[in-house]
This record gives structure tokens, C-alpha cells and sequence, in this order.
């Protein structure tokens, strides 16, 4: 959501800049530049499907190119509008033109496939299509792509209302905070190729720029605020002359239209920090584990009583290595007779250990839901397993195969 919101706040900003003498003109330039888009956007998608078809790097870094020469231009010829209006007259709309609609183009290709390849996560491997975390994803990816399209019908709207100085001040201040995590992906790739001189500043700057990438998105928000102020601003009291009542009603009527649609996008922006902060640490949040039950030695082994498991759910113990480590392991029933006794660990997500949602076991790292009838098996995300027996109506395990395995802790 945070890259598609800046998407798509850039490109209609961008568009409501964009003014021609025949508005037959922009109808067709917008119109075909989201078409080429989104079709650039699915060829990209498929593209990072594919494994090992391309280096997706690479595939990043080359995709950026057309982004930022695209915009660096873009940036002269608003500076320099007039100056180059006179020299070459109309050709400076065609040319601006082409370079909005490249920009545009490749912007589509860049952005747009994380927000495909979430469509393919609403369900977890060995998660029921049918519940409520699924429901909840659908949703959130919902409210995301309405966000999106709100936000920028929203500041597109407000946007072409300013006056032409002042929505031009704004899409130039857009374009270089923006320009700040475009341009650092081209610098990234090419300091990571050697062209760009090895200096500790450079990867200082380089690594500062990419870990605050969020702040940056904020800031371009932030600024955003600026349009539906000044427009706001500019329509509290009536300045222009009327000749009769009838005039009075219009000039009223559109200057409370101009108020609506500010307060319309200051409300997106509010919803916007308050997902992308607020509700999106909240989501993130750290599950805490249960904490460990205690257990019985019986003869040098590690003994649980097989009732304490018939209520179903997962039970975590820590065991106290020879070379002094905490291994953590869980026991749960499966089924009638059927018990996982694992590390709470996996060989793919490490030791960052399962909890338990409803009547679901879940790596926290990664939120997949194991299958129940898997747990105690050795692969994919399931729990690491280790020996045991069933004796006497209780699980024992041995010591020794716990210290075997610390190293998972480590």
C-alpha cells in the first residue's frame, strides 16, 4: 500500500499539471498511457514469476532507468517552460508529452507488480480458503487499491483547481522528494557494480536513504498537504466581481465545491499516515510466545503426561542444554494417539517459534498455518522433529537428543 499510494499520488499530481490546448488532446495522452501501463505492469509481473528467468535485480534496476531519465526531464522542462517554449514553440508540448507518458509507462511497470503478486498471498500454504485471517487480507487489499484510486482522483481534482504557478510549485516539490528513492536505486545498483566510487560517505548516505524510505513517502504526503490548503485558502472569501445574484450562486457553488474536495483529500492523507503508521505497526505487531510450562525428570528423561495434551493445544517447554543454551520445544495432540513433539523452530524460518490463533499453529516469522497432521514431519516450514517414545501413558524424551540439537538456537 505504501508504494501504491505514492504511485499513484505522483501520477496525479503529474496529470493535473498536464494542460493542452485541445482537452480532446489529454483525454487521449491519459487514456493511453494507463492502458500501455497496465500492460507494461503485467508483462513486469510475469517477468518476476518466472524463477531463475531473469536477474531480478538487474530487472529492477533497468526498470528504474526509463523512471528517472523520464523525470529529470520532466524537471527541466517545467523549470525551464518558458525559455524553451520560445525556442521551439509547440514542439515543447509534444515532447513533453512523450517524456510524461514514458514516465508514466515505466512507472506502471516498476510499481504496479507488487501490488499483483499480492492477490497470490491470500492464502497461506496449508491455510483453510475459507477463514477469517483470509477475509481479512481480502480486505485489507481492498481498502488498499481503494485508497490508491481515491487518493488519486482525490488530489487530481484538488489538484487542477490551483492556480497554474501554484499547482507548478507543487509538482516540482513532489517530483524531487519522490526523485529521492527513485534516483537512489539507480546509485545503489551502480555502487554495488564498483562504477560509483567505494567511499564509507557514499554507503553511509546510500543506506540512510534506503532504510528511511518510508519517511521519505510521509514527507511527499506531508507536502501534498500544501494543495488542499492553498486551495482552501483561495476559496474562504469571495474576491472576484459579479454582476447580478445568479453570478453570486455560481461563484459560491464552485468555491464550496473547491472546499469539498479539499477537505475530501486532507481526510485521504489523515487515513493514508494513519494506515501506513498507526494500524500498520499494530497489524506488524510482535506475537509473544506463551510462556514455557514446566515438565517432570523421571530417571534422566524429560517425561509430560499424556493428559496434560488433551485439551488440544500447543504446550512449549525449555530445556537447559549441557553447553548452555535454552532449546525450546513444544508438544500438541494431532489426533486420537497421534502426537508432534518438535523443536519450536523450523529449517527454514530458525528459531523464531509458533503460536497458536484460534485452533491454528502458526509460524511467527512467516504467518503460514501449519497442517496438524504434519506436525512431527520433517520439511518445508513444518517444526524441526526430534525422538521420542510413549510410554506409560507419557511422552519421554531423552536429554541427549536436545543437546544434539542446540545448535538450532544458537
Amino acid at each position: 500500500m505504501e508504494a501504491g499510494i505514492a504511485f499513484s499520488l505522483t501520477l496525479s499530481i503529474l496529470l493535473a499539471y498536464y494542460r493542452t490546448d485541445r482537452r480532446e488532446t489529454k483525454k487521449w495522452v491519459v487514456g493511453i498511457s494507463v492502458v500501455l501501463g497496465f500492460i507494461a505492469a503485467i508483462i513486469s509481473a510475469v517477468l518476476r514469476s518466472i524463477p531463475n528467468l531473469l536477474n531480478r535485480t538487474s530487472l529492477s534496476f533497468w526498470s528504474m532507468v526509463p523512471v528517472v531519465i523520464s523525470l529529470i526531464f520532466i524537471l527541466i522542462f517545467i523549470i525551464f517552460e518558458k525559455s524553451f517554449r520560445k525556442k521551439i514553440g509547440k514542439l515543447y508540448e509534444k515532447i513533453y508529452t512523450i517524456l510524461l507518458m514514458l514516465y508514466i509507462i515505466s512507472s506502471f511497470f516498476y510499481y504496479l507488480p507488487p501490488v499483483f503478486v499480492q492477490m497470490n498471498n491470500f492464502v497461506y500454504y496449508g491455510e483453510s480458503a475459507v477463514s477469517t485471517m483470509v477475509l481479512f487480507r481480502v480486505i485489507g487489499y481492498v481498502f488498499g487499491i481503494t485508497m490508491m484510486i481515491l487518493s488519486a482522483v482525490a488530489l487530481y481534482s484538488t489538484g487542477i483547481r490551483l492556480e497554474s504557478k501554484q499547482l507548478e510549485r507543487v509538482v516540482l516539490g513532489t517530483l524531487i522528494i519522490r526523485g529521492i528513492n527513485q534516483v537512489i536505486v539507480i546509485v545503489q545498483r551502480l555502487y554495488s557494480l564498483g562504477l560509483i566510487p567505494r567511499r564509507a560517505w557514499i554507503f553511509k548516505m546510500i543506506a540512510a536513504i534506503i532504510n528511511h524510505e518510508s519517511y521519505i513517502t510521509f514527507a511527499m504526503m506531508m507536502f501534498l498537504v500544501l494543495v488542499p490548503l492553498t486551495l482552501w485558502k483561495g476559496n474562504i472569501k469571495i474576491k472576484e466581481s459579479y454582476r447580478n445574484n445568479a453570478e453570486l450562486r455560481k461563484i459560491k457553488f464552485r468555491m464550496r465545491n473547491c472546499r469539498h474536495w479539499a477537505q475530501f483529500f486532507l481526510i485521504l492523507i489523515v487515513i493514508n499516515i494513519l494506515s501506513l503508521t498507526v494500524i500498520k505497526n499494530y497489524a506488524g505487531r510482535e506475537v509473544a510466545l506463551s510462556k514455557p510450562e514446566e515438565y517432570q525428570m523421571e530417571e534422566g528423561l524429560i517425561v509430560v503426561p499424556l493428559e496434560i495434551l488433551e485439551d488440544n493445544h500447543l504446550h512449549r517447554y525449555i530445556y537447559h542444554s549441557v553447553d548452555g543454551v535454552d532449546v525450546r520445544f513444544f508438544l500438541i495432540k494431532k489426533a486420537q494417539n497421534s502426537y508432534g513433539v518438535v523443536l519450536d523452530a523450523c529449517e527454514i524460518c530458525g528459531p523464531s517459534g509458533y503460536f497458536e490463533r484460534n485452533n491454528d499453529v502458526v509460524c511467527k516469522l512467516c504467518d503460514v498455518v501449519m497442517n496438524r497432521g504434519t506436525i512431527g514431519f520433517k520439511g518445508g516450514c513444518n517444526p524441526i522433529p526430534f525422538p521420542y517414545v510413549v510410554h506409560d501413558k507419557k511422552i519421554k524424551i531423552q536429554t541427549k537428543d536436545l543437546d544434539a540439537m542446540s545448535y538450532v538456537f544458537k
